[in-house]
């Protein structure tokens, strides 16, 4: 049974969330809560892990990841960077790549599959070794959650490349460095519209080795991802949740102003990362 550790979990919001996903995944999963607030569980969705303060409740969350009690990290009532800064701590051993990325599972109503986006949350402005990681991680996320040769677009605002445009040149410079790759498919520059519409792509008479058909989309800096991502959430109707990849396990960055359907799908997806480890109530 997946293990979701919680760093400041005594909050109403992650209380209903765990509540909906004891029902959602039929009691597949399990939630260990540390906090130093008092237990606001009084049925036993829990396991609830009392803290003498901020410093020893991030320590013990992080711990329980290492000593393999807990799959997935779950941000609660706590500073982004304060987990962050633990989880990196060398003497945990946690980290898989040189760089941590955002990567979130997108599903539009517009489209018949789900894609995923990176990254929209945590690197600025990625150079292009950075951003050669950031493809590396995307790929790994993936292959894990079912995507045999994932076809990764490179976002620009056009498919023709220009030498005056930084995200077009970064674009050309990754694919040439991913011409080899046998995991994926990693092709840009390539617009939006080329990269997610059959449509656009007969009227444009694109041919390319994506057409349409991305499986992931790869922007080149967080402006243009963060852009992309709320467009989606207010004007495309999407439901997305998002995980910080690149350490051993995936980390679950929740806000109080996400919805709880919002919640609930990105703890999907990290659970979706680890279970071909775990079983998850044969849900996902």
């Amino acid at each position: 049974m997946p293990t979701i550790a919680v760093a400041g979990g005594a909050r109403k919001e992650i209380l209903e969330l765990a509540r909906l996903s004891k029902i959602e995944f039929k009691d597949g999963v399990k939630f260990k809560v540390f906090d130093v607030d008092p237990n606001i569980d009084h049925e036993e969705t829990w396991e609830y892990i009392q803290c003498e303060s901020e410093e020893d409740m991030v320590h013990q969350t992080v711990k329980s990841v290492v000593n393999k009690e807990a799959d997935i990290l779950l941000k609660g009532g706590v500073q982004t960077h304060v987990l962050l800064k633990e989880v990196l701590k060398k003497e945990h051993d946690l980290k898989t790549q040189d760089l941590l990325s955002h990567v979130a599972l997108v599903n539009l109503p517009a489209l018949d599959r789900q894609i995923l986006l990176t990254d929209a949350g945590m690197n600025i402005m990625p150079t292009a070794d950075e951003l050669e990681q950031i493809i590396n991680n995307v790929i790994k996320v993936g292959k894990a959650i079912g995507l045999e040769h994932p076809k990764v677009a490179l976002i620009s605002s056009a498919e023709n490349y220009n030498p005056k445009m930084p995200s077009s040149v970064l674009a050309k410079a990754l694919t040439e460095r991913f011409k080899d790759c046998s995991e994926a498919t990693v092709y840009g520059p390539l617009s939006l519209d080329l990269s997610l519409s059959k449509t656009a792509v007969e009227h444009k008479k694109f041919d390319g080795p994506i057409r349409g058909d991305a499986d992931i989309l790869v922007v080149p800096n967080i402006d243009v991802g963060n852009v992309l991502y709320k467009s989606f959430l207010l004007f495309g109707e999407a439901i997305m949740g998002g995980t910080i990849v690149g350490t051993k396990v995936p980390i679950v960055l929740t806000s109080r102003s996400d919805d709880v359907e919002s919640k609930l799908y990105a703890l999907k997806f990290a659970l979706m990362q680890v279970t071909d480890k775990k079983t998850v109530g044969g849900r996902l």
